[in-house]
């Protein structure tokens, strides 16, 4: 005879809110909630707010600079800034410093970036600066002090934008001119993790240093800002090596500047983006103690140790 229909044997169990059987039902579903809760807590990354991530940033040249040039006689100076330059030709018009000179055969700069793979990201960006003043080639001793100004910004898991300075320092010691070559990479460095926000965060933008020229007399007060924003808690440093080659024209400055592809940044994230990746793990963790308590209860109310009604169907 077939079977067309079937009724499972079904027992309810109830008890009083005040009973024991209540409260040890109470006390499984507690540690059913918090058991899961200090497992996870207990693993490394549960509520581990501080990451880190790959991105290759996007830099560009501001095209804003400063320039010194010191020899064995002078220091001369020129800058992408006029009312800089117009405060160093007062400065030697009023002879209020003999060593400080305005550079009058500027210096001639140009730019370019490469992207080489052609997804809108730059590369590598290089730099030239050349001047053809006459002393400057003549001396027998020179030292170039040199910042320029980078516009760097990042855009996935941190928001950032920041207009930071690279310090180049090339000591020169052999007479006639150089051409001077610099190749290296630009690294983010951090002191502090960043905030992750959906809002971009514009910070430590440092061509500002152009409204303190009244200050700017020497390469030493350049050197004083610059001190200054390395101790900032976020910079770009441009780890360089230096190739020299005599030439007998004008001052010539390479520089190339690699573009990291992986950049490692370090941030704090977002509380709700903690709690999308935290409640999985609880959940995973939750699952299955969730089972094996539920289970031991079972059989503690169906074996009656702790009394409880029993209402069946039959």
């Amino acid at each position: 005879m077939p079977l067309v229909f079937l009724t499972p044997y079904k027992k309810t169990y109830s008890s009083e809110f005040c009973s024991l059987s209540t409260f040890i039902g109470f006390i499984f579903l507690i540690l059913a909630i918090f058991i899961p809760l200090f497992a996870a807590l207990s693993s490394e990354d549960f509520w581990l707010r501080l990451k880190e991530y790959l991105e290759q940033p996007k830099v560009e040249y501001s095209e804003n600079y400063m320039l010194y040039v010191s020899t064995n006689a002078k220091t001369y100076f020129y800058s992408s800034n006029n009312n800089l330059n117009e405060n160093y030709k007062n400065i030697a018009g009023l002879d209020i410093n003999k060593d400080i000179c305005f550079l009058e055969e500027h210096a001639q700069v140009t730019s370019s970036s490469i992207d080489s793979d052609d997804d809108g990201i730059n590369d590598k960006i290089t730099l030239r600066y050349e001047t053809s003043n006459t002393n400057i080639k003549n001396s027998s001793e020179k030292d170039i002090k040199l910042i320029f100004f980078l516009r760097y910004r990042l855009t996935k898991q941190v928001k950032l934008l920041m207009t930071p300075m690279i310090y180049v320092d090339i000591p020169l010691l052999e007479s006639g001119a150089k051409e001077v070559n610099l190749n290296g990479d630009l690294e983010l460095v951090q002191k502090s993790p960043l905030v992750s926000t959906t809002i971009t965060s514009q910070i430590y933008n440092y061509e500002n240093v152009f409204e303190l020229d009244e200050n700017l007399y020497s390469p030493f007060d350049l050197l004083y800002y610059y001190n200054k924003y390395k101790n900032l808690n976020y910079t770009l440093k441009y780890n360089y090596e230096k190739i020299e080659k005599k030439s007998d024209g004008n001052l010539i400055i390479n520089i190339e500047m690699n573009i990291p592809k992986l950049q490692r940044v370090f941030y704090i994230q977002s509380v709700f983006e903690a709690i999308k990746y935290a409640w999985m793990q609880y959940f995973y963790i939750f699952l299955p103690i969730y089972i094996i308590l539920y289970l031991i209860y079972k059989f503690i109310i169906e074996s009656n140790i702790f009394y409880s009604h029993v209402k069946s169907d039959l």
